[in-house]
């Protein structure tokens, strides 16, 4: 009697508890993976004036795509409402270059890294000589920009005491704003700061050091392990690929800078 009366109540418990939608099967189901981005952060993702969706985070998803069998939608959002997006369920992954942090884990589930980076300065030119690591930046007649809601701005909140920062909702401004003199330094992600760098030779300086070693991850709701386990797994094979996979990705996007034909005004 005791163990029936166990097992009902273990069965209403069950009855409370709605059942999680498997967005894998979803995905699946509907023949799409809707992935929420913020174009902009070269080049990882970036967008053409004609809407085409460009850059390394791209050509990855697609190819999950092709592994799953559907097709993607690249949803472009701004970055301080990305992971709020996310959890409102208005695309089911995110990938926008995004630093796998421990704050960050709290609110969502992050898939194995796919690219590591870090945090590099991007300087005025004329601080190149006296400017050489970060204790030389942090001093009270420097004025440091970072793009909120990012890895720079919070690493900035714990490492500069003294600078005066200032924060912008565009990396691009950030970085002009830095190019016209108006700041003395951009802190922000490695890729970025050495492509705005190589196409501004001698117009800003970049500093030798990189301040942190951080890695990028898919993004997705805590309850859709199953997806992120699949895409772990695709990540592997990707990158086993020796013919059309991360290497080949890597160097079409990093190296050869295929994309920049199709932005001809880039910075």
């Amino acid at each position: 009697m005791i163990r029936r009366l166990i097992s009902f109540c273990f069965l209403l418990v069950a009855l409370a508890i709605p059942a999680q939608a498997d967005t894998l099967k979803d995905i699946q189901s509907k023949g799409v993976i809707k992935v929420g981005m913020e174009p902009g952060f070269l080049p990882f993702e970036m967008r053409t004036k004609s809407g085409e969706y460009v850059g390394f985070d791209i050509e990855m998803m697609n190819a999950f795509a092709k592994f799953l069998g559907v097709k993607t939608e690249f949803i472009s959002t701004k970055w301080d409402g990305i992971i709020p997006g996310l959890m409102a369920k208005k695309y089911d992954v995110v990938v926008s270059g995004m630093t796998i942090t421990p704050a960050r884990r709290k609110a969502v589930l992050f898939s194995e890294p796919y690219y590591k980076a870090g945090l590099k300065v991007l300087m005025r030119p004329e601080l190149a000589k006296t400017v050489r690591n970060l204790k030389d930046l942090d001093q009270k007649k420097h004025k440091i920009v970072v793009k909120l809601g990012t890895t720079g701005d919070i690493f900035v909140g714990k490492s500069i005491s003294k600078a005066k920062v200032r924060k912008l909702d565009s990396e691009a401004d950030a970085a002009q704003s830095v190019l016209l003199g108006r700041m003395d330094a951009f802190i922000y992600d490695k890729p970025y700061l050495e492509l705005y760098a190589e196409s501004k030779k001698g117009k800003v300086s970049l500093m030798p050091d990189v301040l942190s070693e951080e890695y990028f991850g898919l993004a997705a709701r805590k309850q859709d392990q199953s997806l992120v386990t699949k895409f772990n797994e695709f990540l592997a094979k990707w990158k086993a690929d020796k013919t059309g996979g991360y290497d080949y990705t890597y160097k079409k996007i990093f190296i050869d800078m295929t994309w920049k034909s199709k932005f001809p005004n880039l910075f």
